[in-house]
């Protein structure tokens, strides 16, 4: 597996997964972490330390990036962890998009991001909070909560 590819490949889907600034998938993308593992038998990457991932206007922060692919190289699932896991981004109305979980996974089959565990999302003052967030980046739908009943919605909703 090449590095490059790796990457290339896993950021070419990034900026769409967060409803991106058009332009942030013609940016370089800079990663930085205390230690970077490549296990080509497994088909996963996993950058460990202050993991800090930028190209255009998103910003990923974690304490682990475990980026998982199949035998052709293509991204399958990229897991997040932290204390919390952050990530911000710009919208086309150069509007903030934020959003931090204990772990934020990425699942390409499913165009879904999955917020797990203390997990919050904002955009303009507005915020939504659970234990489980998912969007949709096909559709740009959210849903938050569970079946569980310990797994409340809090939400926040500025005056317009």
């Amino acid at each position: 597996m090449k590095i490059a590819s790796l990457l290339t490949l896993v950021f070419l889907v990034l900026p769409s997964t967060l409803l991106a600034l058009s332009t942030d998938r013609d940016q370089p993308i800079e990663i930085e972490a205390d230690s970077l593992e490549i296990r080509d038998t497994e088909n996963i990457s996993i950058y460990s330390g202050n993991v800090r991932l930028n190209q255009g206007s998103l910003a990923l922060r974690s304490e682990r990036l475990v980026i998982h692919f199949n035998d052709q190289n293509e991204l399958t699932l990229m897991e997040l962890t932290g204390s919390p896991a952050t990530f911000r981004q710009l919208n086309n109305e150069q509007q903030e998009i934020t959003g931090q979980a204990d772990r934020l996974e990425y699942r390409e089959a499913e165009s879904t991001l999955i917020l797990l565990g203390n997990a919050r999302l904002s955009h303009r003052g507005d915020t939504i909070e659970s234990n489980t967030i998912r969007i949709n980046t096909d559709n740009e739908s959210i849903q938050a909560g569970g079946s569980n009943s310990d797994d409340r919605v809090k939400m926040l909703i500025q005056p317009k």
